[in-house]
């Protein structure tokens, strides 16, 4: 009887049940043995079948293409990653016996190619590794001769070169051998001593066995390492599939080109002139500077690739052509730039910046700006902005020969020009000026010198909207970052397209002390350039600002700069962080190649940001019509909806807080702000309306000095007073000790343990001595002592990722220990009992005394979070070194602490007040703490943070500790400068709407311009005497103005899409 199988359907997909073995009753798919039944569809009109059938015919894979997240070659299946790892681990042994099979030739060894020779060779870089004959395997490898092959003898392959199948590489004509030299070369190869064998040209029907008969005496094939060649017409050509020992033939036609030329003209970068013994391919010089760019990969590193690429067991055998390899790269670098910027046209030299890319949104007179630009009113939207900054990770070792070095780029790129900033730097005087601000790291480091470096960094101008490096605006500290430095960065970056241009912001971390003696040092040095009719703002990044003193913030924030928009100033940060990745190759390079690679990456830097793709739209792609949007447009037009959403949300923040207010109280606002803003830059002090003017109330050693007078006055000799803060006192040392306690956790070492018993052995004579004194002042029942351990209910307030406090129960917790008794206080007997008793007196004490004790923690716990905001900014994400980061995170830890003690003391205050009868006022005032209160937050000094519109200052920031007659006064004072903070904030948000709205016209109009530039070229080429090069220049310039054409057409298409109005390409006669 046999079994029935079950089946089953799931998703289309049928199963049938596995009855025997280890996996029955298990089920497995099948195949289906069907076809689905489709729905009948309409008939199709016969032209677009017609239309569907020729697209067939043409491209028949576009059926399998699926459309899926803007990729057209992502498949249809939901399957992820592990997905398909867990797939791979059941078809591994299949791949690996694939895998094995290419290890030897097929049953049938005839040659693929002519299937009539055996198989003699493998070339692993053909398609579907190609064995064939020696015949067809030279045929084959003409036009590529750096694939890499093996020799098949008989048993297994073995490692083999090109040049021993008799591949040769013929310069002059195209590939063919040059007429003249047919029979010279060929009594040269059999006069040569060389173990190297040469195949004759011509002599085709030598087949496999005779060929490795000739080469007997030769390079042995499967020998490992490198082969040997003393022979003249062999040369070295180093490819990105390594380094290949071939026969190069010259042309020795009469009119042929010099050697170099020769080889130039093929595709090869030789390393020498009048001998070329080694060429290196343009592809390889392509991947080399692609790889260094992108991926950061040191010359040296790539070398090394290239030799184990070689010969995998002795990479040490192939000749070193390191030196060689550098100075090729340097070349081929430098021949880029010129090339990229035009300077093949004539005869016109660069000039200071000529061969490196700028912003295309920064504003640009007779570039990018429309012709009535100046009659804007609103001209804050061409403010040329600009960051400053140093980044002492670019140092440079000092060189053994520096009269030997050669400069490739002097002052073309970004780098300023040697010999002008050598003459400011002779020229230039440093003012000594006292420090008016407590940070300001870079004045302490200006006097930095290390006497292995030549020099200690450099320092960069960027734009501050968008994070280009400026052109001719980069220079070397010698001895740390001085202010003759960055003036020879900003006097370039001034003088750089500049014409018209009437506002200029300068955001620079130490703005408030650089800018005090700027113009005299730019007046007394003839080398430096001051913009006397452009207006110069100056401010501080947001991040460095709050490292200032708190006076800083609104005097340069750029919060509160008209015209500024929404930007940080830190952009140089972002740009120092992906160039620091090449640091340490710079470090012991040359002047003149640290000069160029940084120029390289730097321009690479700015190049990404014009031309980098995003998304591509598939169906464009499918019609090979590539969709190309470039980074900064991607930017641009992201901003754009945030920035309307960001003003509609400053506007109603500014609406409510002004909805609050008195109408007489706006008008005087408004008054104060426009006063303040057209004064600023002459009285900067006048800022201050910015800021809350915050009473800190009185402290508790305040109120025990008022009460003791008031004893005196009284002729009260009790010390109740003393006696009372003594305990208080005593209640902040069992605060103390308990959090000791958790720190050591359940298992103290012996010191540890040691330590705690003698600080509860000190703490409990002290509390018997204040209980004796107490007991005689305020003698009570003994039923009426207090039993409530308060210490059993301390609050916990969690630091920021500490793990200094042991959150379990420690082994004595739950002990009767000294810090868990009730110290003997008017608030822990009661306040009933001590008014029964006639004790209010001491009561309202103890009262006035825990408020200056609330006063006191609150003022310690905002000195320790800013002291915590501080150590974030300056000290954990400036870190540069493990070391550095270790100690800040020490020295937060140990803010942190502070910041939870003195929380824990605010609240036993709080808690004893509460039981001491309270006024509503005063209960109003002392708010409960939570967790929230105590984070580091920025917005308590800049409210109108978009993301913080819904968010409020901790309470204690701006609590009014005046008396009941000021409450009124202070209100007021509260509602001024959030007003003040909210309209700076909307008109931030205006400004950056407006500027984002002329930024994107800019760069519309950049690529038209750049386009025409590229038009002119071409024209210019075609009025040249005709040639192969002027024909290349044409070619060549045309490309490159299709190529800025449709970085401008993808521009509008993605500008308009978010609403913004742009005329069309036609009506800006770049045509």
């Amino acid at each position: 009887m046999t079994t029935q199988k079950r089946t089953k359907r799931v998703h289309h997909s049928t199963y049938v049940e596995i009855t025997s073995g280890r996996r029955s009753g298990a089920f497995k798919e099948v195949p289906l043995k069907y076809r689905k039944k489709h729905k009948q569809e309409a008939p199709k009109p016969q032209a677009l079948q017609t239309l569907e059938s020729d697209m067939q015919d043409i491209e028949p894979i576009f059926e399998q293409l699926v459309v899926e997240d803007g990729d057209p070659y992502t498949s249809s299946n939901s399957s992820s990653q592990n997905d398909y790892l867990r797939e791979f681990i059941t078809k591994r042994k299949l791949y690996l016996h694939k895998l094995m099979e290419h290890e030897s030739p097929p049953a049938n060894t005839l040659c693929f190619v002519c299937q009539a020779a055996e198989i003699a060779w493998k070339c692993l870089d053909c398609e579907g590794g190609c064995a064939c004959c020696t015949l067809c395997l030279r045929r084959l490898h003409e036009r590529a001769p750096f694939h890499r092959i093996k020799s098949w003898d008989g048993a297994c392959y073995q490692p083999a070169w090109l040049f021993q199948a008799g591949v040769q590489i013929h310069l002059g004509h195209n590939g063919a051998p040059c007429p003249v030299t047919l029979a010279e070369d060929s009594e040269a190869s059999e006069d040569s001593e060389t173990p190297w064998a040469s195949y004759p040209p011509g002599e085709d029907d030598l087949d496999a066995t005779s060929y490795a008969a000739s080469i007997g005496a030769s390079h042995k094939i499967g020998k490992s390492g490198f082969p040997r060649s003393k022979n003249r017409h062999y040369k070295l050509l180093v490819d990105r599939s390594g380094v290949h020992p071939l026969k190069v033939n010259l042309c020795y036609c009469p009119e042929a080109e010099p050697q170099d030329l020769q080889y130039f003209s093929a595709g090869f970068f030789p390393a020498s002139f009048d001998q070329v013994e080694t060429a290196f391919s343009f592809r390889l010089l392509d991947d080399l500077l692609m790889d260094n760019l992108e991926c950061n990969t040191p010359v040296l590193k790539f070398w090394h690739r290239l030799r184990r690429v070689t010969s995998p067991l002795d990479p040490a055998s192939v000749p070193n052509r390191y030196r060689e390899l550098m100075r090729v790269h340097r070349q081929w670098q430098n021949l880029q730039l010129w090339k990229r910027a035009g300077f093949s046209y004539g005869n016109k030299e660069p000039g200071p910046g000529e061969l490196v890319e700028f912003c295309t949104a920064c504003p640009q007179d007779g570039y990018n700006l429309r012709a009535n630009w100046q009659d804007d009113p609103s001209q804050y939207k061409y403010s040329r902005d600009y960051c400053l900054d140093g980044n002492f990770s670019a140092d440079q070792i000092r060189m053994k020969r520096p009269k030997d070095d050669v400069h490739l780029t002097n002052g073309e790129g970004f780098m300023v020009t040697e010999s002008l900033y050598q003459e400011h730097l002779k020229t230039a005087v440093e003012i000594k000026q006292a420090r008016t601000c407590h940070r300001y790291d870079a004045m302490e480091k200006s006097n930095m010198s290390k006497l292995h470096l030549l020099y200690t960094g450099i320092g960069a101008a960027a734009c501050a909207r968008h994070g280009c490096f400026v052109p001719h605006a980069v220079v070397n500290f010698t001895k740390g970052e001085k202010f003759r430095n960055m003036d020879m960065a900003l006097s370039e970056a001034m003088k750089y397209r500049m014409k018209n241009i009437k506002q200029s912001i300068w955001y620079y971390d130490i703005m408030c002390q650089y800018w005090i003696h700027l113009v005299a040092r730019f007046e007394a040095n003839p080398h430096l350039h001051f913009p006397g009719h452009i207006a110069i703002l100056r401010a501080i990044g947001l991040f460095h600002v709050h490292g200032h003193q708190d006076e800083c913030f609104a005097k340069f924030a750029p919060s509160y700069i008209p015209g500024a928009g929404l930007v940080d100033g830190e952009i140089l940060e972002t740009l120092w962080a992906v160039l620091n990745h090449i640091s340490g190759s710079t470090r012991s390079q040359a002047t003149s190649y640290r000069r160029e690679t940084l120029d390289a990456h730097m321009n690479d830097s700015n190049w990404k940001k014009l031309v980098s793709q995003g998304n591509t739209n598939p169906l464009e792609s499918l019609l090979f019509k590539p969709m190309l949007t470039p980074l900064i447009v991607q930017r641009l037009v992201s901003k754009w909806p945030k920035a309307k959403a960001s003003l509609s949300e400053a506007q109603e923040a500014l609406d409510a807080i002004a909805s609050t207010a008195p109408p007489e109280s706006l008008s005087q606002w408004a008054k104060d702000e426009h006063q303040a803003q057209s004064k600023r830059w002459q009285d900067p002090n006048i800022m201050q309306i910015y800021d809350i003017k915050v009473n800190k109330g009185i402290t508790k050693a305040q109120m025990q000095v008022r009460l003791i007078e008031e004893e005196n006055e009284q002729r009260d000799i009790s010390g109740q007073s003393t006696l009372i803060a003594e305990g208080l006192k005593l209640e902040e040392e069992q605060l103390h000790l308990i959090a000791l306690v958790r720190r050591v956790g359940k298992t103290p070492t012996v010191a540890e343990g040691l330590e705690i018993e003698q600080r509860r052995q000190r703490l409990r004579k002290r509390i018997g001595k204040f209980h004796g004194r107490a007991k005689t002042i305020w003698p009570v029942d003994g039923h009426e002592e207090p039993t409530e351990y308060w210490q059993d209910r301390v609050p916990e307030f969690t630091g920021t990722g500490s793990d200094d406090e042991d959150e379990s129960v420690s082994a004595t917790e739950h002990e009767l220990t000294v810090e868990r008794l009730t110290i003997y206080l008017p608030s822990t007997i009661g306040m009933e009992v001590y008014t029964a008793k006639g004790y209010g007196k001491a009561a309202e004490m103890e009262k006035q005394l825990r408020i200056g004790q609330q006063n006191d923690a609150l003022q310690n716990i905002r000195v320790a979070v800013s002291r915590k905001a501080c150590i974030f900014r300056d000290g954990i994400r400036a870190a540069k070194s493990k070391k550095k980061k270790t100690r800040s995170w020490d020295h937060l830890h140990a803010v942190d602490l502070s910041v939870r003690h003195n929380a824990r003391v605010y609240d036993r205050a709080r808690s004893s007040m509460m039981r001491l009868n309270p006024s509503p006022a005063e209960q109003e005032r002392y708010q409960p703490l939570t967790k929230e209160d105590l984070k580091v937050d920025t917005a308590r000094v800049e409210p109108g943070l978009r993301g913080h519109r819904a968010s409020h200052l901790a309470w204690f920031w701006t609590m009014d500790i005046a008396s009941d007659v000021e409450q009124q006064e202070g209100m007021r004072e509260f509602y001024r400068v959030h007003w003040l903070k909210a309209k700076a904030r909307r008109d931030r948000c205006k400004e950056e709407a407006d500027t984002l709205e002329r930024e994107m016209d800019s760069v519309w109009l950049s690529y038209l311009a750049k386009a025409f530039m590229w038009k002119e070229r071409a024209y210019l080429a075609s009025q040249m005497v005709p040639s192969a090069a002027t024909r290349g220049m044409r070619a060549y310039a045309l490309a490159r103005e299709r190529m800025w054409l449709g970085l401008a057409d993808d521009a509008r298409d993605n500008i308009v899409s978010v609403g913004v109005v742009l005329p069309s390409i036609a009506d800006e006669s770049i045509n």
